[in-house]
């Protein structure tokens, strides 16, 4: 009877085996010879599952801000600008393994944001989430939480990119955890003060 391979779970073990490569060896010093040797596969067998190195790469990136995304847009829309608040605050916090990941990825793929292709992918990224916090903002400004005349799209990109460089410093710069929940309060805090109708 042939074997029944679980081609989700092999892509997964391939990606892991080329993250752990590109960190030993270096990105651009790093083969597809290399990735098959370290996931225990034949080079052939590699390429039926990704077609060039550049394929995996994007996937190590797709398969991170996949679970980035599900993560930072789940549930319903926030009916309170503080429960949006708290709930910023809940996803700026990260785990030190996972801000460990942002130091990796420039270390391996810093040289791939000279690329045009590679850039606009993960523009892509912050698009979404960018649309998914002005949705929440306006969403707030329908019920009378965040004043009416501020512009929810230019805010969710704001947000966006807020997020980005708290989370990217609590990981490129080793700053404690004390020091990193200090920021994410004080960044709140003035993000909601600025959001809040006048009258508020």
């Amino acid at each position: 009877m042939p074997k029944v391979v679980d081609k989700a779970r092999m892509r997964d073990d391939i990606l892991d085996a080329a993250m752990r490569v590109f960190v030993d060896k270096g990105y651009h010093a790093t083969s597809v010879s290399n990735v098959a040797e370290a996931a225990g596969l034949a080079k052939g067998t590699l390429y039926i599952y990704f077609k060039s190195k550049d394929a995996m790469t994007k996937a190590i990136v797709d398969r991170h801000f996949a679970a980035v995304e599900s993560q930072l847009t789940r549930g319903v829309p926030c009916d309170t600008l503080d429960a949006f608040l708290d709930e910023l605050r809940e996803t700026m916090d990260i785990p030190a393994e996972q801000a460990s990941f942002h130091r990796v990825f420039f270390e391996v793929f810093g040289p791939s944001f000279a690329s045009d292709a590679f850039s606009n992918h993960i523009a892509r990224f912050f698009d979404r989430l960018g649309a998914h916090y002005a949705s929440q903002i306006a969403h707030l400004q329908e019920r009378g939480e965040v004043a009416e005349h501020l512009h929810a799209p230019s805010l969710g990109r704001v947000l966006a990119s807020m997020l980005d460089g708290i989370v990217l410093h609590r990981g490129l710069f080793d700053i404690s955890q004390r020091r990193h929940r200090r920021m994410i309060k004080e960044a709140v805090a003035m993000f909601g003060t600025g959001l809040r109708p006048p009258s508020r």
